[in-house]
């Protein structure tokens, strides 16, 4: 079953959705299978898969970013508000009505099951789930039941990171009000607290970082820079709505911004297009004189039309479209542009009934209960005015909608005849579709197209860079500019150019150590010191998990020390403080010039290794050696050597340089020396007599006499590599953590 992690906000838009991308193409780059996932999501942005459910766009720009397909199990739940006080209900990508807050509350109850079975069929499949929140999990009056922050995480056993926006100021607050207002298991979930959206210099936030950690007593994972990043948004809370008309660009799109605005990712193409300006509007005011208008996807057409109505929006977009500015409907907004709209069922949440539309088309729309759902491929048909260059042109995307959209009149497109500023236009069919996730290969026309006017339900239409490019060109050609060469433009190129910037971003300020650690599971058990009348957190973790989060601490009171480690040497210098919790080692650890790297090339010849002490030697990882054929041998044990000393009056160390000497003669050894300065000074005897040549001697026994002036003379020599432990300290441990530090990364480096 698959590990998961959750991301929990302080509130909505404080930026869940994108740390969740960042964090799938991370683990995606790192070799995982990992899945976004999100029990209920809020928002007018919609996909529909390849077999013809819809979900929300934020999960399917999760799925993209760790490299899958993306399918209804990581969106069972999608709420989309119709009122201020309802939404349609879309469960398992199929709509089963439109409800009220309060009745979808008591409902949602019997949506537990659907949300765990979603779940579990991805933690079958994947190794890393990443879980989404929504909002904040500190509503209190939404606790009960909760089905999308800490009941998700107590379902999936899911550490979480709470992320709150410093942007919008408060972030302290945010963040300890948020676990304050917790229960106590569900604040015991949160393991990392991660500040988003920080413009500035960091380093000023040390002193509050301390404060909250403490406060709180869960660490600061990460600071998040505020990120220009282009990828998809969730809902209408996105900072690219408020984008304003800029006149420094040669071309102008403009967007309605409609109240309940949907699936605006679907123009997101253009802004990627240099000189192209897209900007999105909701005053008369601010509407300009753009080269392209746009009436987007809505989740009310006929309320939104009415706001339209009301604002003097529409009367500008007609006389806009009078000009002969192009006006392209998607969806929603293309229903608006027709003669009549019908709601015979109230699905548009309104009275039943009919309203006038635009007049731009002379069609009629009826709003059904059943939704279109399809997965299309397309092609435009012959087309007209400014982009009859589309003529022809395939492209692919989606409908999404409620209703059927014809002309209705006795002699069809021939009553549509109208002479505009002195040509005739009739209106014709705008495309072709073939939906994708059935065995029928009947297609089907979708959408209408006269002058300048263009309409379609199809989702998705301008994503291809051909289709986009041919509209920007005939934009610019109508203003007299040269075309771009957009061939080479790949916008799905673009888009993953994108999700790696963001790993790369959330990489440099995220600790990805500690959210590993996370990730594995770690856990800690509340013990009570009851002489100091408080709590204290004792860790239960793994050995691995342990090694990783002291080298992690110990990079970080590196930094704060003001230590610098010579390049090379730094996984050696941290084993040895590892080892002894000793910085000292910092400072006092001396290599000869490139006595790693032949410690290296003796490894990857097969080197044997020989030490002072059984302990020193049963400290030495005997997998890592065995895995480069490398021998390790202790002779401070034998009878032969115990003889020997005795024999002679010295050191069983001294004896065992000399058994190793009759051994191995000149062939590679590797000198580990953990205790007795007394193998050390018979070793500088044996290189004078020329009996041996060692590939590395690593000096560092420990204790007072003899130890500081027997380094000394290893130190003095310049005909063998030496790693020397200067001064007194040292020992066996610190010996074998030398080694281990060579053998662990003898695959980095060709061992």
């Amino acid at each position: 079953m698959a590990k998961a992690i959750m991301i929990q906000g302080t509130m909505s838009n404080a930026g869940k959705s994108l740390l969740a991308a960042g964090l799938c193409r991370i683990f995606m780059q790192d070799g995982y299978r990992v899945a976004p996932f999100k029990a209920q999501n809020m928002a007018l942005n919609s996909y529909i898969t390849a077999d013809g459910r819809e979900m929300g766009r934020a999960q399917v720009m999760q799925a993209e970013a760790a490299g899958i397909k993306p399918t209804v199990q990581m969106n069972p739940i999608l709420l989309k508000p119709t009122t201020d006080m309802g939404s349609q209900v879309i469960v398992e990508g199929i709509s089963v009505g439109t409800m009220p807050a309060k009745e979808y509350f008591a409902y949602k109850k019997s949506l537990f099951p659907v949300v765990e079975r979603a779940y579990q069929s991805l933690a079958r499949e994947y190794d890393i789930i990443v879980i989404e929140g929504a909002g904040s999990p500190a509503e209190i009056n939404l606790m009960q039941e909760d089905i999308v922050n800490m009941g998700i995480a107590r379902m999936a056993d899911a550490p979480v990171l709470l992320v709150g926006d410093i942007d919008r100021g408060g972030v302290f607050a945010q963040l300890y009000g948020t676990v304050e207002l917790l229960p106590k298991e569900d604040k015991q979930r949160i393991k990392g607290l991660v500040m988003n959206k920080f413009r500035g210099d960091a380093s000023i936030l040390e002193p509050g970082i301390r404060q909250i950690e403490k406060l709180c007593r869960i660490p600061v994972t990460g600071v998040i820079p505020f990120m220009d990043i282009d990828l998809d948004d969730e809902d209408s809370l996105s900072e690219r709505l408020n984008q304003k008309s800029e006149s420094l660009h040669q071309i102008d799109i403009a967007v309605i911004r409609f109240p309940k605005i949907s699936n605006f990712t679907d123009f997101s193409i253009f802004s990627c297009i240099p000189g192209v300006n897209l900007y999105y509007v909701r005053q008369a005011k601010d509407l300009g004189t753009p080269d392209l208008l746009i009436l987007p996807g809505t989740k009310n057409t006929i309320s939104d039309l009415l706001w339209m109505r009301q604002n003097g929006l529409e009367q500008a977009v007609l006389a806009l479209s009078n000009q002969g500015t192009a006006v392209w409907g998607i969806c929603g907004g293309y229903q608006m542009m027709g003669e009549i709209l019908e709601d015979p069922y109230g699905v548009e949440g309104q009275a039943k009934g009919s309203i006038p539309g635009m007049g731009l088309f002379p069609t009629k729309t009826i709003f059904s209960q059943e939704k279109t759902r399809n997965q299309v491929e397309g092609a435009f048909s012959q087309t007209e005015g400014i982009f009859e260059e589309l003529s022809g042109k395939s492209f692919s995307g989606y409908e999404i909608h409620m209703g059927n959209t014809w002309i209705d009149r006795e002699n069809g497109p021939a009553d549509t005849a109208r002479f505009f500023r002195g040509r005739l236009e009739i209106c014709r069919p705008f495309s072709y579709l073939l939906p994708l996730h059935t065995s029928s290969k009947k297609m089907h026309e979708d959408g209408w197209s006269r002058g300048n006017i263009y309409g379609c339900y199809t989702h998705g239409i301008f994503d291809r860079a051909e289709i986009a490019g041919t509209i920007v060109n005939a934009l610019r050609k109508q203003k007299g500019m040269y075309p771009l060469d957009l061939e080479a433009f790949d916008y799905q190129a673009y888009r993953e150019g994108q999700y790696n910037h963001l790993a790369d971003v959330l990489r440099r300020h995220l600790d990805m150590e500690k959210i590993y650690l996370i990730l594995e599971g770690e856990k800690k058990q509340e013990i009570k010191n009851h002489s100091a009348n408080e709590s204290l957190f004792i860790e239960d973790l793994l050995p691995a998990e342990i090694e990783a989060r002291s080298f992690a601490q110990i990079d970080q009171e590196l930094h704060e020390r003001g230590l610098v480690l010579l390049p090379g040497t730094e996984e050696i210098v941290k084993r040895a403080i590892h080892t002894t919790a000793d910085f000292d080692y910092a400072k006092n650890l001396y290599f000869s010039p490139g006595a790693v790297e032949k410690a290296f090339e003796a490894l990857a010849r097969g080197a044997v290794i020989v030490t002072d002490t059984n302990m020193a030697k049963s400290g030495i990882n005997k997998a890592k050696a065995a895995a480069h054929a490398i021998e390790i041998y202790c002779f401070m044990a034998d009878e032969d050597v115990a003889q020997e000393a005795k024999k002679r009056g010295c050191t069983r160390a001294a004896a065992s340089m000399e058994k190793a000497v009759r051994l191995f003669g000149t062939e590679k050894v590797i000198f580990a020396i953990g205790n007795a300065p007394t193998a050390l000074i018979r070793l500088n005897t044996l290189m004078d007599e020329g009996k041996i040549s060692p590939a590395l001697i690593i000096a560092a026994p420990v204790g007072f006499v003899n130890v500081a002036a027997a380094k000394e003379l290893i130190l003095r020599r310049k005909d063998v590599p030496c790693i020397v432990a200067a001064g007194r300290k040292g020992g066996s441990n610190v010996a074998a953590a030398i080694v281990n530090a060579l053998l662990y990364q003898c695959k980095e480096e060709g061992c």
